[in-house]
């Protein structure tokens, strides 16, 4: 019966899939790693206005294997697609997650280019947002009209500016680049670690399987959190750092999941087809269980995403990251300080942008859990 296949075996056929999904990768690892010498040889990027950090270069190299490995069988198999797209539309609450990650998105890499560096105007500091009004006494100069003592906001700036006179707006928008980075980058780093544990683990069985949850479980034990803290009197803060103990050392969930999926799949019908037909192991993991769980891996990231950019949120915060990044905790304790709480909106507008992109991942996880259900 037809409702038997596994769903990765419904549409265009597998190998295609997988054909078009390696070409994209290679291609886009070609380009990522052109420009990455070429950076390292001194030569200038004339297309890219600012120098680009390793974090930067690994986050260009995260969006390529996402492009490769999730947009690219997407549009491969546009019937299946377009299934998904459908049951996933009538979720009102989640297309209006995925239009605000993707505007996110949007705004995190093509903003910095288009704003650019923010420079300091003291004289424009603590200008209130639009509509709301702050004491004339509190900004160098009020930009906007001043009436009974009070400074009005203006359209020059919508939601204000911060104590050095900087925009929050688009504050808040480079920081956006801060909470992308951390999000793909410690993703693409658990995510083919824990896929990977778990899938050996699930498979094999016995000994095998015991000695690698067995060492899940101790990693667990020791929280990242306490590593970043102890590493930073080694190699001082910095977001990259943040990014690869989180990255390294979150993975274990990721690993338990694929392993009970894994479990209650290799004894299905088409996997015990498979070994009939003559199929090896390896040929069974890549071509067969791997394609079946890669929509639960893909919920996981979801989850993972917000995790990690509340992590980072709250690192900034406590001034435990690198400094001058733009991050949201970084803006959001910068509010807390001078004249708080008539300067409100320096702290409350990125709290507004990071509560909306952890609701936003988790919404969407949750819709991609239910639309993605091989079971339903």
């Amino acid at each position: 019966m037809a409702g038997d296949d596994p769903p990765a075996l419904r549409a265009r056929p597998l190998e295609t899939v997988m054909r078009l999904r390696t070409r994209a990768f290679l291609l886009g690892f070609g380009l990522v790693s052109v420009g990455l010498i070429a950076d390292l040889s001194g030569q200038p990027l004339q297309a890219i206005p600012w120098d680009l950090t390793a974090l930067d270069w690994l986050f260009v190299l995260s969006v390529t294997v996402f492009v490769a490995y999730v947009l690219v069988p997407l549009i491969a198999n546009p019937s299946l697609t377009m299934t998904y797209w459908a049951e996933l539309t009538e979720n009102r609450l989640a297309m209006a997650s995925l239009a605000y990650l993707v505007f996110l998105f949007l705004a995190g890499t093509l903003g910095p280019l288009i704003i650019g560096f923010q420079p300091s105007e003291l004289l424009r500091g603590f200008q209130p947002p639009v509509l709301t009004t702050v004491p004339a006494s509190v900004p160098p100069s009020c930009v906007g009209p001043v009436v009974d003592a009070a400074c009005h906001g203006s359209l020059q700036h919508p939601l204000g500016t911060n104590g050095q006179g900087q925009d929050m707006l688009q504050m808040v928008i480079a920081g956006s680049r801060v909470a992308l980075e951390v999000a793909f980058v410690a993703s693409m780093l658990m995510v083919p670690i824990g896929t990977g544990v778990g899938i050996v683990a699930g498979f094999r069985g016995g000994l095998v399987d015991q000695l690698l949850m067995r060492y899940v479980d101790v990693q667990s034990v020791i929280p990242a959190f306490l590593v970043y803290l102890v590493l930073i009197f080694v190699f001082g803060r910095s977001l990259f750092l943040v990014v690869v103990v989180f990255g390294l050392f979150s993975w274990g969930g990721v690993a338990r999941l694929v392993r009970s999926e894994v479990l209650q799949r290799r004894e299905a019908p088409y996997v015990q087809a498979a070994r009939t037909a003559g199929a090896g192991r390896l040929y069974i993991i890549r071509r067969v269980l791997l394609p079946n769980i890669s929509s639960t891996i893909l919920t996981e990231v979801t989850r993972k995403a917000s995790f990690l950019i509340l992590i980072e949120a709250a690192l900034a915060f406590m001034e435990l990251s690198e400094s001058g990044t733009g991050s949201w905790g970084e803006l959001i304790s910068d509010g807390m300080g001078q004249f708080f709480p008539m300067t409100w909106w320096i702290s409350t507008v990125p709290v507004v942008a990071l509560t909306l992109t952890v609701v936003a991942f988790s919404v969407l996880g949750d819709a991609l859990r239910d639309v993605l259900d091989p079971a339903r």
